[in-house]
């Protein structure tokens, strides 16, 4: 067992199945703090931010919860990513007072627990009421620490008016695989920036 804030955590034990992944089971800061746990079996957590099925667990060296991901099973030939996503729990998160019903494929918090970023599965949209117009991701959104929307990754062929003028803001080939630092950023007033 791993004690961690969070509760005592069992680590995978290393016997393979055909979906979990081969990676260490638990790995360390140099100062010794833990830095991440996959579990033999995905539990639920209590977070600041709520409780949440995890299979993997990264932290901050003090020992809050930086990411989580709710299943982590190894993508083959034999396991794909739909399988996986079908056994994904879906929860509700409050976005700029709306509420939306999204199966995370990970989640991003601050260091206070706040949540920073919601990743979704591949085979998933979400479409979000913000200040610029109702915008479609496949990425999913980041969040100031206030909830408020940070930054989004639109589909392609999303326009977007700004007193500048219209912008079709898109990643042709994003290399990033969370949801943070996307094209279209906004301020902490709501104001569109194309970054």
């Amino acid at each position: 067992m791993v004690k961690t804030k969070y509760g005592n955590l069992l680590p995978c034990s290393g016997a393979s199945d055909y979906r979990k992944k081969h990676r260490c089971a638990v790995s360390y800061f140099e100062s010794g703090s833990v830095k991440s746990v996959y579990l033999e079996e995905p539990v639920v957590l209590s977070f600041p931010a709520g409780e949440f099925q995890t299979e993997l667990i990264t932290f901050y060296e003090d020992g809050n919860a930086k990411r989580i991901f709710p299943l982590y099973g190894q993508i083959s030939a034999y396991w794909s990513i739909s399988e996986e996503a079908e056994n994904a729990p879906y929860y509700d998160f409050d976005i700029e007072g709306e509420i939306y019903h999204i199966r995370p494929q990970c989640i991003f918090f601050y260091p206070n627990g706040k949540i920073r970023a919601i990743t979704l599965w591949p085979c998933d949209e979400l479409i979000v009421k913000t200040s610029a117009g109702t915008i479609k991701t496949k990425l999913g959104v980041e969040l100031y620490e206030s909830g408020k929307l940070k930054s989004i990754e639109p589909v392609f062929g999303t326009v977007i008016s700004t007193p500048e003028g219209e912008f079709k803001p898109y990643r042709y080939r994003p290399v990033m695989m969370h949801a943070e630092n996307a094209t279209l950023k906004f301020d902490e007033c709501g104001r569109a920036i194309i970054g």
